[in-house]
């Protein structure tokens, strides 16, 4: 079984009503018995209005939230100093798929690699 994380740009993907292969690509991972981890912080950034987001909700029905509880502050915080980078929620992306040992799904590669390297470690960062 293989585990990824998405980050929020790759929620955003499987939404968009004008591409249905990353929501096909979506599904397909979880008939796989992939398992597909969201940090809810990713969530909460691209969720407006779920009336209107049907393919995001249904997306995120299918994958594991995974909370930014009191402990995860002060290791995002150090990351980010580490990278020189400002974005919590890619750095709890990241944080979470080090944690894992987990693929990261993003349209924005270059966001998220920097994280990673000041981990330490080498994971794949796949296209949303």
């Amino acid at each position: 079984m293989s585990e990824y994380v998405y980050d929020a740009g790759a929620l955003l993907a499987a939404d968009d009503p004008k591409d249905r292969s990353r929501l096909d690509r979506h599904r397909r991972r979880l008939t796989r018995g992939h398992r597909v981890i969201v940090p809810a912080v990713a969530a909460a950034q691209v969720v407006r209005d779920p009336v209107r987001q049907a393919r995001l909700m249904i997306t995120l029905r299918g994958c594991q939230i995974i909370p930014f509880t009191d402990g995860d502050h002060v290791p995002v915080g150090r990351l980010l100093a580490r990278a020189g980078t400002s974005d919590v929620v890619d750095a709890f992306v990241a944080l979470t798929a080090a944690r894992l040992m987990a693929a990261v799904i993003t349209p924005d590669a270059g966001d998220i690699a920097p994280l990673l390297s000041a981990l330490g470690v080498r994971l794949a960062v796949l296209p949303a």
